[in-house]
């Protein structure tokens, strides 16, 4: 299930992989400055762990960006590690002693891009099933249910998932409540 998940998301990323970004990303120093996206118009962050520092719009380059080990604590309840970019489009935070043992956020690029990464999503992963009251748009994709979640947030498109773990519904609690932070409600 675990393998599907991923080439699943795979497919989902080519999708989408053909749009830009009006970003910029320079080398800069490590440091714990990331800003939550949607709290200001114009972030600067630099991810932990890494030597990207990036300047206005979360990018696909950075999306460890889109939120900080403390948010991730906080809707874990639980400890969380500095986040390490992935190679799709991810960032992945280890939880320590919470409902999960890890919570991948995936950044899908702008809010222009919205209809073509929800295509990709319908034609290959079951189809989706909206969730209300997330971002300007969100929905979880049919073949995971509530351990992932899309949404639309300002121009920003970004995921939260679960893909290991036992699940049940502290998961499923979790993972609206880190959406809900990142895309400020």
């Amino acid at each position: 299930m675990r393998s599907r998940i991923i080439l699943a998301t795979a497919a989902v990323l080519l999708l989408v992989s053909c749009g830009g970004s009006g970003s910029t990303t320079s080398t800069g120093s490590v440091g714990d400055d990331t800003t939550v996206a949607g709290t200001e118009p114009a972030a600067t962050s630099t991810t932990s762990g890494a030597t990207t520092t990036t300047s206005g719009e979360p990018s696909a380059e950075d999306p460890c960006a889109l939120v900080t080990p403390e948010v991730v604590a906080s809707a874990f309840e639980a400890a969380s590690a500095s986040g390490v970019p992935g190679v799709a489009r991810n960032c992945s935070f280890t939880i320590v002693d919470g409902v999960a043992p890890s919570v991948e956020v995936f950044h899908y690029g702008s809010a222009s891009q919205w209809d073509g990464v929800k295509s990709g999503y319908e034609d290959n992963r079951g189809g989706v099933t909206d969730v209300p009251g997330i971002g300007e748009e969100a929905y979880q994709p049919n073949d995971v249910g509530p351990y992932e979640i899309v949404v639309r947030s300002g121009d920003v498109i970004f995921a939260v998932a679960v893909q290991s773990g036992p699940g049940g519904p502290d998961v499923e609690a979790v993972i609206l409540e880190l959406a809900g932070a990142i895309a400020g409600r």
